[in-house]
């Protein structure tokens, strides 16, 4: 071995062994095959793997059933997008219906890789990521990680793949993965994540931080379980809605088993996927030319899944909190279209409408309008500077 590779294995060793995760946790939540590594830039030492999450809700039976074709999928989206259309009402109406079971949940928990910062670990931050999205995004690349920056600044994240998504359990798309369940397993990890220790040290507080659908779903578990988060930061939604249904029209969604790269292939037909041309991609997503065009591409190849099962049930959830009174952040992209329709300035800062509507008792407020960016604000060359916004959001709040 010549000495450049074995200074390389060196150094690749010694960033492993940065913080011995292993030894100095207990937790209740048993991952299944264990792996530890570092995060992208590895500043946090984290432990992967699945979880078996035993859970129940009542959903709704919706009256759909997964498309037979692309022709059919793509009648649908018109049909959702129709001037004056009931089909959001007509297929909603079936009632509640009750679903239970116990799914493989692809999971991600992080510490600072340092000892001095992990023995000083109060607060834990719960990643929610968005739709055809997974949990990489919140650990994408160097420069491009919030679980890098969360871990430089002493705190711990915990991020998933959600049931339907990625490497978790892809039960049936249209009557299983609905909003009412992934708020129940939300919550059953968070009572898990509150009995973590490291180093004997169990963790004080947790903070929900969301991205778009994600952002939804951690609304849906405020609504619900008001005590399970000590503060909250969102991403990637507002008040404004009429962008999201062009967003979806843009998504060119198709069938995720006819996806030409064959990744999603044993998938039911109910789970789409985004076009494959950049395009489709691109319009909702990202702000050109403020990206670096490999992030675009390796996001692009990786994208992940949808389903009517979310589409047609997270909206449900998204409501004002007047009861909540921890913190409360958001942060939009300067340009964001899916949720601003491109000018999150316009009619009014769009993030201090929808922190305002909803989460009117929070004595304490941010808002962010993160510059030159686009949906996905992890992803542009000033994501960090979001990331920074946040970070300094939550230590100004006492977490």
């Amino acid at each position: 071995m010549g000495w450049t590779a074995a200074l390389a294995l060196l150094a690749f060793a010694f960033a492993i062994s940065g913080y011995d995760l292993e030894s100095n946790l207990d937790t209740p939540l048993v991952f299944s095959n264990p792996s530890y590594g570092t995060s992208a830039d590895g500043k946090a030492a984290c432990v992967r793997g699945k979880l078996n999450i035993t859970a129940s809700a009542s959903n709704i039976k919706l009256l759909l059933k997964s498309p037979a074709s692309q022709a059919e999928l793509t009648q649908t989206t018109v049909d959702m997008a129709r001037a004056g259309s009931d089909y959001m009402t007509r297929v909603t109406s079936g009632g509640p219906n009750p679903v239970s079971g116990t799914f493989q949940i692809y999971s991600q928990l992080c510490f600072p890789n340092n000892a001095s910062l992990a023995s000083r670990v109060k607060t834990l931050q719960l990643l929610s990521h968005g739709g055809t999205l997974d949990h990489t995004y919140w650990d994408f690349a160097p420069g491009y990680s919030y679980v890098d920056a969360a871990a430089a600044a002493g705190y711990a994240t915990f991020s998933y793949d959600r049931l339907g998504t990625g490497l978790s359990d892809h039960p049936d798309p249209n009557q299983v993965a609905q909003a009412a369940l992934q708020i129940e397993i939300a919550h059953l990890l968070i009572l898990g994540l509150r009995k973590v220790r490291v180093q004997q040290k169990k963790i004080e507080k947790v903070v929900g931080v969301g991205h778009s659908a994600g952002s939804a779903l951690t609304i849906g578990v405020v609504g619900k379980y008001p005590r399970d988060f000590d503060g909250l930061v969102f991403t990637g939604i507002s008040t404004s809605t009429v962008g999201v249904g062009i967003a979806q029209i843009a998504f060119n969604l198709l069938p995720a088993p006819l996806d030409p790269s064959g990744r999603f292939k044993s998938l039911d037909s109910g789970y789409l996927t985004q076009g494959s041309v950049p395009q489709d991609f691109q319009f909702p997503f990202f702000q050109r030319p403020e990206y670096d065009e490999k992030i675009f591409q390796r996001q692009f190849e990786t994208r992940q899944t949808t389903i009517f099962g979310e589409l047609l049930t997270f909206g449900t959830v998204v409501a004002p909190q007047p009861n909540f009174t921890g913190p409360v952040d958001v942060v939009l992209g300067q340009y964001d279209y899916v949720f601003c329709l491109g000018n999150c300035s316009y009619p009014a800062n769009q993030a201090q409408t929808f922190v305002n509507a909803l989460f009117p008792a929070s004595p304490s407020k941010g808002a962010y309008l993160q510059p030159k960016s686009g949906h996905l604000v992890a992803l542009h060359y000033t994501a960090t500077q979001g990331f920074a916004h946040s970070i300094n959001f939550l230590k100004g709040s006492g977490l």
